[in-house]
């Protein structure tokens, strides 16, 4: 394995900050779920972040690049990883919303919004490099998608057995 530098680049510094902030945020904070369901909530975070960037990050499409190489790295795996408590963060925050349709499509909007906001610092960052003309609100859709998916999941998962 070669080692392209021995400093950290400031994408790295963003994924290790980042992912060290909200690890720790999930684990402050007052415990609501099971392990179980915490477990999975990561893990549907990691694997909808993963599925998305390598369905677009390589061909056919090839949009964009995520961090120093075209290549699978570390650094990607790690990219995923520090992705993965925002789906927690989104059921924590939803387990508590007055249930209603304004207040479902309100909620979902706000995240995917903040998804955006978060993807831009990540980008200024240098963890995604856009190519092909691909746009920063091309994002969106999959977002939105994510959300309800992740919405569906705590309706169906963890409301009804808790």
């Amino acid at each position: 394995m070669k080692f392209y530098h021995t400093a950290f680049n400031l994408n790295e510094w963003f994924i290790l900050l980042t992912g060290t902030v909200v690890f720790l945020l999930v684990y402050l904070m007052p415990k609501r779920f099971t392990r179980v369901q915490t477990l999975t909530m990561l893990l549907i975070g990691f694997y909808l972040g993963c599925t998305f960037d390598e369905t677009f990050g390589i061909g056919p499409f090839n949009y964009y690049d995520i961090n120093n190489t075209s290549f699978m790295e570390l650094w990607d795996v790690l990219t995923y990883v520090m992705f993965s408590p925002f789906a927690y963060f989104f059921v924590y925050g939803y387990s508590n919303v007055k249930k209603s349709r304004t207040a479902y499509f309100f909620y979902i909007s706000v995240w995917a919004l903040g998804a955006i906001l978060l993807e831009a610092l990540a980008w200024h960052a240098g963890v995604y490099h856009y190519l092909n003309g691909y746009r920063q609100y091309y994002s969106l859709p999959f977002y939105l998608l994510a959300l309800t998916v992740t919405m569906i999941y705590y309706r169906l998962f963890i409301k009804e057995s808790g």
